[in-house]
């Protein structure tokens, strides 16, 4: 099958090891001074490997590989001990995954081992990317010539959000494409107020199989109210709308999506629900 799986290019790997120790499925060994990839069945392809490698030796492709095997990734894991196995769930987690640990946590229960706590908060490589909520008063210093950010939750790059950070719950959500903001003069005023914000480039974003994974687990976990989906009129931009369309179709809940595609010059050229 074709799916997402890690690539090492070897002239770049040092076999520093970082990889292998920021992998929590045990797919990385360091085999004869260089990073391998041991096992593409417990790969999952999310790439938590690649922030950790210093020499940019690690990339995320599509391309064909095994299916990965969520059984068979615990198989190789119980041996390590505890820790490793709450190091996999808590990635699950992180990178909602919610088949994948529902999957985890039967298969655990069939072999009797207890489930860790994998929930507690997260700890985050950088301290910019910690989850926030930011109050608006009516006036505040924050405000110029008349104008005040409307933005009320940190962070908003989807690789960053967590469907499970408590802003998100029954929430009205805006998706939308990193240009829109910088396209439209008014995108504060006109757009955020009373909407949780995720943004996204379809085009050069990575990975953005989790962008899907993440907008189900908003749709079911989070159990967002409703998604607007806010692109440029370029046709690169649309992979963002098939993205949200594609997770709402994954979703066991039914959520409303308004497409709003505006011009490179900020005007809005269509507003319509889609689902």
């Amino acid at each position: 099958m074709e799916r997402q799986i890690i690539r090492i290019d070897e002239e770049k790997c040092d076999g520093c090891g970082l990889c292998a120790d920021g992998c929590p499925e045990g797919a990385l060994q360091i085999i004869d001074g260089k990073a391998r990839l041991v096992s593409e069945i417990t790969c999952d392809g999310l790439g938590a490997c690649v922030g950790e490698c210093p020499q940019g030796a690690i990339l995320v492709e599509t391309r064909e590989a095994a299916p990965y095997s969520e059984r068979a990734t615990l198989d190789n894991i119980l041996p390590m001990g505890a820790n490793t196995l709450k190091a996999h769930l808590k990635h699950l987690h992180h990178h909602a995954q919610t088949a994948y640990l529902r999957e985890a946590e039967a298969y655990l229960a069939e072999l009797g081992v207890a489930v860790p706590d994998y929930k507690e908060k997260p700890m985050h490589a950088c301290p910019g990317s910690a989850p926030r909520t930011l109050e608006r008063a009516p006036a505040s210093a924050e405000t110029r010539d008349g104008l005040q950010s409307q933005l009320t939750q940190w962070p908003v790059q989807m690789h960053l959000i967590s469907p499970m950070n408590p802003v998100f719950h029954k929430a009205d959500l805006l998706l939308a494409a990193d240009c829109v903001a910088f396209a439209m003069a008014d995108f504060n005023q006109a757009c955020l107020p009373g909407k949780k914000l995720a943004i996204a480039c379809p085009k050069l974003d990575s990975n953005q199989d989790v962008y899907v994974s993440k907008l189900t687990a908003l749709i079911d976990e989070a159990e967002v109210n409703t998604i607007t989906v806010m692109i440029m009129e370029v046709p690169c931009c649309g992979g963002l709308l098939r993205q949200a369309q594609m997770a709402a179709q994954a979703a066991s809940r039914r959520v409303p999506i308004k497409a709003v595609v505006v011009g490179v010059d900020g005007a809005v050229r269509k507003e319509q629900w889609v689902a």
